[in-house]
């Protein structure tokens, strides 16, 4: 029996997918602001993915992302499933804040708010910092259990 070929697909040819996905949104931005692609996008891909998986409050859900789909023209759509597929790509090969990036590499942050990304590595390096490594997780959990949930802002949380 052969490999499977999955003809759906084209092969990846070193393709940056992140940077696919960066250039999708930004094409999307002549009609409307990328701000606002990048958030119809998200808004979509939760709505799917939640669709598939809870179906209680999916009609809810699918008259809005009805309202989404019918702001954009149909060669416009048909870009929405492959900045999907980019995103998922992105995450395959490197699982990493694939969004975060995007969203910075497009400058959707406010400067003026404090609004930047932390580059995932950073982010790796603050959590190594804090937790330390396994043999000292396990440790700190066997001495104090578990704790559900920590809130690292100095912001108090409100639950």
């Amino acid at each position: 029996m052969g490999e499977f070929n999955d003809q759906a697909r084209p092969p990846d040819r070193g393709r940056d997918h992140q940077k696919e996905l960066f250039k999708l949104i930004g094409g999307l931005a002549c009609r409307r602001s990328q701000w606002q692609v990048s958030s119809d996008f998200a808004e979509m891909a939760a709505i799917s993915i939640s669709n598939a998986v809870d179906i209680g409050p999916r009609e809810k859900r699918e008259g809005r992302y009805m309202e989404i789909f019918k702001r954009y023209q149909p060669d416009e759509l048909q870009k929405f499933p492959q900045m999907f597929c980019d995103l998922t790509l992105a995450l395959k090969d490197e699982p990493s804040d694939v969004l975060g990036k995007t969203f910075h590499d497009l400058e959707l942050h406010n400067k003026w708010a404090g609004q930047f990304f932390t580059p995932y590595v950073l982010c790796r390096m603050m959590a190594k910092v804090t937790i330390g490594n396994a043999a000292e997780l396990e440790a700190k959990i066997a001495e104090r259990g578990l704790s559900p949930r920590r809130n690292p802002s100095p912001v108090p949380a409100r639950w």
